[in-house]
């Protein structure tokens, strides 16, 4: 069972974590962070279970973990405007991915556009949803699965999961793991807020493929020929090079990397 207190006494953050909502079961921490309602601001808040018995990823995949072995959680934020929610994912992507590195002592490379990859394994996806009031964005909910301690995958992913208890065969912490990711997802969401352009090249300094020649699929269809993966910019849009050295760019619900 993960341990609440424990966390809470790790925690360091300024905002980010302080309203922790935990369930020992959920069916989903994401569909649970769109329904929070109250007169104050939900900006910050954290839900967490278990077992989240109906995860899913994009494309609306299921997203399975062993209960009490993993992170399952969503992040509630309820930025200004309604824009840049590629660049957030990736930036909350690069802060997990900078803990995991520090604390795992492993190398992790962020897969556009929302996993992190470990030895070329899936060790953590990430699901972002809007939501609006009309034409008024209400709040941003972005939902992680980190692989842990888990050491067994069922079914396709035995040959394409991973976890940092399989990676350096030890058991680890969720609670600090956890706190330690939220106090670096608290400063990357202010670089995020604030424009920063050193966190687009830090997080195009992470993604699998920058900088080289890939194959780009587009609504499920391969492009003709090679592009150069130039990462992404500050609109968070994929931008890559052709061979006529013409410069396209994507969004992420289009376009995926053949690394």
């Amino acid at each position: 069972m993960f341990d609440s207190e424990l966390f809470e006494n790790h925690l360091a953050t300024s905002w980010l974590g302080r309203s922790f909502y935990f369930f020992e079961e959920l069916p989903s921490t994401n569909s649970y962070s769109k329904q929070l309602n109250g007169e104050n601001s939900q900006h910050g808040a954290l839900v967490l279970t278990d077992d989240q018995t109906g995860g899913r990823g994009q494309y609306d995949r299921i997203w399975k973990a062993e209960p009490g072995k993993n992170l399952t959680f969503s992040l509630v934020f309820e930025p200004q405007k309604a824009e840049r929610f590629t660049l957030l994912t990736l930036a909350c992507a690069l802060a997990v991915s900078e803990i995991v590195n520090a604390c795992a002592e492993v190398d992790t490379k962020l897969k556009w556009p929302n996993d992190i990859l470990c030895n070329n394994n899936k060790l953590c996806g990430i699901l972002t949803e809007t939501q609006f009031s009309g034409n008024k964005l209400e709040r941003v909910v972005v939902g992680l699965g980190l692989n842990i301690n888990q050491v067994e995958f069922q079914g396709e992913l035995a040959e394409k999961a991973t976890s940092l208890r399989k990676e350096c065969s030890k058991e680890f912490s969720r609670e600090k793991v956890l706190a330690d990711i939220l106090q670096k997802i608290e400063y990357r969401y202010r670089l995020w807020n604030q424009f920063d352009a050193d966190l687009v090249k830090q997080i195009n300094r992470a993604l699998i493929g920058f900088g080289e020649w890939t194959r780009l699929e587009v609504n499920d269809e391969q492009l003709d020929g090679e592009f150069k993966f130039l990462g992404v910019n500050e609109s968070g849009s994929l931008i890559a090079l052709n061979k006529d050295y013409d410069i396209r760019s994507f969004s992420h619900e289009q376009v995926r990397v053949q690394a």
